[in-house]
């Protein structure tokens, strides 16, 4: 057994008690991202792919989806909410890891999470992770249904009204900053938050055929004022060529998930390939070459191994573009944020904690994690994905594929 099979089977053993025994705030009782959810896709992928006698993951999704109650509460985020756990259902049965009719199960939460949309839309909040976006990102699973096709067209429109014509292109001012007392709405080039999830999703809005003519225009005027914002470089640069936030702070960002020029060409390339667009995906190779240059925890930004905003996450996106291209310097580069995470992996010695430990921020700092986004979870994927030659469907919740 190599390194990396030896380090998730830990990763795997770790997981079982830590949901069998319900160590996770019960805020998160329901969260892919943050609870036992994203844990359990993390267990379905490895006893599939890693070790196909291991025989946990099953047994653990009954226990959770026996407590589980859908028509409880109002928060259906795809981060925390409802609609995570439904999505895991749907992706598994999808994939042919459980044997389950999600559709006709599904039948009245499609339409309580159509409802939850329309009032974050409503709201002007468009989040993936939080909001309507990431709504209409699980509802793009069951356009067969017309009440969910006009949705996603409305949700379209509701986009196209209330995005801002600029003289450099469409401003998507969706972002909410809280460093003013009323706060502002700004734009933000983002998977998590901002202007490259809803570039992805308005492109899958389109391939599902509804509202094409307007998902084309917003696509391509909201890339054209995200292009508008790149910095100048050369050939010794070590910064951001694009923005996080365009909040007036600060024109750089690190490499992760979450913002910044990984998420810009991961919008850009996806788009480019929908529209057939070689302007675009020429510009999603190119940042993703400069990004190459910052291979450093500094020059890139990081502190741990997460998914999110870590050297787990930058990995899934060189693997990405390396299965996209064949490009032997994205297979280089996710080799080594490879290797940068799985050096990192830190378990709890003594078993009090589980996952791994990684930064939580200023608050917590270092602690044990192990979750889809900050945790063990996501990053047992990324090495689930080193260790095979052909695309692993894992990453679809993150907009990856």
């Amino acid at each position: 057994m190599n390194n990396i099979e030896t380090q998730l089977k830990n990763l795997y053993n770790d997981m079982i008690p830590a949901i069998r025994e319900r160590k996770f705030l019960s805020e998160y009782a329901n969260s892919l991202f943050k609870g036992p959810w994203g844990a359990l896709l993390f267990m379905f992928y490895y006893e599939q792919y890693v070790d196909t006698e291991a025989d946990n993951a099953t047994a653990l999704l009954e226990e959770l989806y026996a407590d589980y109650a859908p028509e409880n509460g109002d928060n259906y985020s795809f981060c925390n909410g409802h609609t995570g756990p439904f999505w895991l259902l749907k992706h598994l049965s999808r994939h042919g890891f459980l044997e389950m009719d999600i559709d006709d199960l599904a039948t009245d939460f499609v339409t309580a999470t159509i409802s939850q949309s329309n009032f974050h839309s409503d709201h002007l909040h468009f989040d993936f992770l939080h909001g309507s976006s990431g709504m209409c990102n699980f509802l793009l699973g069951f356009t067969n249904r017309p009440d969910v096709r006009e949705h996603l067209e409305q949700f379209v429109q509701r986009l196209w009204d209330k995005s801002v014509a600029t003289d450099n292109g469409r401003s998507l001012p969706f972002f909410y900053t809280h460093d003013q007392p009323e706060g502002i709405l700004t734009d933000s080039f983002s998977l998590a938050h901002g202007t490259c999830s809803l570039l992805i999703i308005l492109a899958k809005i389109y391939q599902a055929g509804i509202a094409q003519p307007l998902c084309r225009q917003l696509i391509a005027e909201s890339i054209a004022f995200m292009l508008q914002h790149k910095n100048t470089y050369d050939d010794t640069s070590m910064h951001a060529l694009y923005p996080a936030i365009l909040d007036g702070k600060s024109v750089g960002s690190r490499l992760s998930w979450c913002y910044g020029d990984l998420n810009v060409a991961m919008a850009l390339w996806h788009c480019g390939k929908v529209f057939d667009e070689k302007r675009w995906t020429d510009e999603a190779l190119e940042i993703m070459h400069y990004s190459a240059r910052r291979n450093t925890d500094e020059t890139a930004g990081i502190m741990d191994n997460c998914f999110c905003h870590g050297s787990g996450g930058i990995a899934a996106f060189y693997r990405k573009f390396w299965f996209e291209t064949n490009d032997t310097t994205f297979l280089e580069c996710a080799n080594h944020w490879q290797q940068n995470a799985i050096g990192r992996i830190t378990l709890c010695e003594d078993g009090s904690q589980h996952g791994i430990r990684v930064w939580q921020g200023k608050d917590k700092q270092w602690d044990y994690c192990w979750d889809l986004l900050d945790g063990s979870s996501g990053v047992g994927l990324t090495m689930l994905s080193q260790l095979h030659t052909t695309p692993l469907a894992w990453d679809e919740c993150f907009l990856l594929s």
